[in-house]
């Protein structure tokens, strides 16, 4: 293979790093956080000088419409083949969605085989689906290296539910059994991972990351808080979209216990989800109305300024196996957060160092937690600091990105993502298959 001089060494040490190729290949909507994952990994990839042809849905377009809303709702609008997709996606009775999943994997190799063939050296990465199995068949076939990467397993929550999982479940075994490496984003995952026959040796840990370059800390959460008026507010906020698992609702409540106490708590809420009305309608119920802020979706570019102008993150409950990138941008924005005790926190926060975590489920807990933070906002910002010192050392998705590249290339990163080092070459290429 060729090098690029000039660049740490892809091993640890020496001048150049290995010029490899990647197809990545996914079956999302190409939209929201699944997305802006995807297109980090791919930008991350490129700028250490590595070729990547990422392979899509027809029509999916994952580094175009990364950040943008998922369709949560049926006037959402969408174009061409995107139509077709969101159909599927909302209006579709479950058994037949879980039809078409599984149809897919018929669908893929006119669409991916072409391209392992044009590209003899490439290596095959993969997000796991539901009911995915031909793109792992066809790279073990041709001989390939394929790393998969695990966001969600059949057995844990999912958002549409699922019917079929006996047989889910067979086909995540079968796929585990026959890739290289498995990525997954937290522990949780990978002890599920294991559990399920896969050697351990396979099974790596890489939770999910975030871009130094997006997250530099410029203060204009000023001019948030001014516009929204509360520029003498103590602010809670959350980022993402808002689904039933992240029990906003309870937050709500929870603060206005607070509230008595601490009058200029004020709540920022930035997204859009399933549960906005119902949010609302909570907020309405408990004469929260000014206390509360929603400022809807807003542009990926403007999240960073949103956060700026929060005191305090917090996650009141997530699914107990996926890694939020909400949290890693939290971080990186040197705020203490509130997160409840869950292995993909774990990964990622130490308890009273970079963050506070409280048993899950346990609302009592949290409201002590952030009584506590609003009343100490020297505590704030030690926590804050910290936190963004460790994400910036440990968790950006250029450290992930030669991660990839040290275990796709045959060799054995040294012990955990937290110790891998970051670098940044400037020589790429890459394209697109959608």
């Amino acid at each position: 293979m060729l090098t690029i001089d000039g660049c740490r060494g892809a091993f640890g040490g020496g001048v150049g790093i290995q010029i490899m190729r990647f197809i990545y290949h996914h079956r999302t909507m190409g939209r929201s956080s699944q997305a802006m994952h995807i297109r980090s990994m791919v930008e991350a990839l490129k700028s250490a000088g590595h070729e990547v042809t990422i392979v899509s849905p027809p029509g999916v377009d994952p580094l175009q419409d990364a950040g943008r809303m998922p369709f949560l709702r049926k006037g959402d609008s969408a174009k061409g083949l995107q139509r077709l997709w969101k159909y599927i996606s909302r209006e579709c009775p479950q058994f037949a969605f879980e039809a078409f999943e599984l149809l897919y994997n018929l669908f893929l190799p006119f669409r991916l085989l072409p391209i392992l063939w044009r590209q003899p050296d490439a290596v095959l990465y993969e997000r796991h689906a539901y009911f995915m199995f031909m793109g792992v068949l066809l790279g073990k076939w041709l001989r390939r290296p394929v790393v998969l990467e695990v966001n969600e397993l059949a057995g844990f929550t999912r958002a549409r539910g699922l019917l079929m999982e006996r047989l889910a479940r067979r086909i995540d075994s079968w796929v585990f059994s026959k890739a290289s490496h498995i990525l997954c984003v937290s522990s949780v995952l990978a002890e599920e991972v294991e559990k399920r026959g896969t050697s351990s040796e396979h099974v790596h840990v890489l939770p999910n990351a975030f871009d130094p370059d997006r997250f530099q800390g410029s203060g204009q959460g000023q001019s948030i808080r001014a516009r929204l008026d509360i520029a003498g507010s103590i602010v809670i906020g959350h980022v993402g979209l808002f689904y039933l698992w992240d029990r906003l609702d309870v937050l709500i409540e929870v603060v206005n216990n607070i509230r008595d106490r601490h009058p200029e708590i004020k709540i920022l809420l930035v997204g859009d989800g399933p549960e906005m009305e119902h949010l609302k309608q909570t907020a309405f119920r408990l004469e929260m109305e000014k206390a509360v802020i929603f400022s809807g979706a807003v542009h990926r570019d403007d999240v960073p300024a949103y956060i700026d102008s929060m005191d305090i993150c917090v996650l009141p409950d997530s699914n107990a196996f996926g890694s939020p990138i909400a949290l890693f941008e939290f971080m990186a924005m040197g705020k203490p957060c509130v997160a409840p005790d869950l292995g993909p926190m774990r990964d990622v926060l130490e308890d009273n160092v970079t963050g506070i975590l409280f048993p899950p489920t346990d609302y009592k807990a949290l409201e002590k937690s952030l009584l506590r933070l609003v009343k100490d906002s020297i505590l704030r910002t030690q926590l804050g600091a910290r936190a963004r010192h460790v994400v910036f050392e440990r968790h950006t998705w250029a450290a992930n990105a030669r991660f990839v590249v040290q275990l796709a290339a045959g060799g054995s990163p040294a012990g955990t993502f937290a110790q891998i080092e970051q670098f940044d070459c400037n020589n790429h290429s890459i394209r697109r298959e959608s």
